[in-house]
């Protein structure tokens, strides 16, 4: 329950670039549950790693990029979720079917 209020929270109560933060943040956490298993495109991590995290600072600092950076890599991670969770259902249903014949 509230892993899936984390997931959902539009920020409503901050300002647009305190949002793009908070969204940063998320999608931090979100990349380190990432299942790297799942993540087969190495190319595509690293991106969004390099989107998500300053990969000169100690301890994986969050970037300080511009807000377009910020967004557009927040909302790629958006994405992705959604992607993986299509994919996972698709792999599924897949399975599935092969073992009904």
């Amino acid at each position: 329950m509230i892993e899936e209020r984390r997931k959902q929270d539009r920020f409503l109560d901050l300002h647009n670039d305190d949002v793009l933060w908070a969204n940063m943040i998320r999608a931090h956490q979100d990349l380190l549950m990432l299942d790297r298993k799942e993540m087969t495109d190495d190319v595509l991590f690293d991106l969004l790693k390099m989107g998500i995290l300053n990969w000169e600072a100690p301890n994986d600092r969050l970037n300080q990029t511009t807000p377009a950076m910020r967004h557009s890599t927040a909302m790629m991670m958006r994405m992705l979720s959604r992607v993986m969770q299509l994919e996972a259902k698709v792999r599924s249903a897949s399975c599935s079917s092969y073992d009904i014949n």
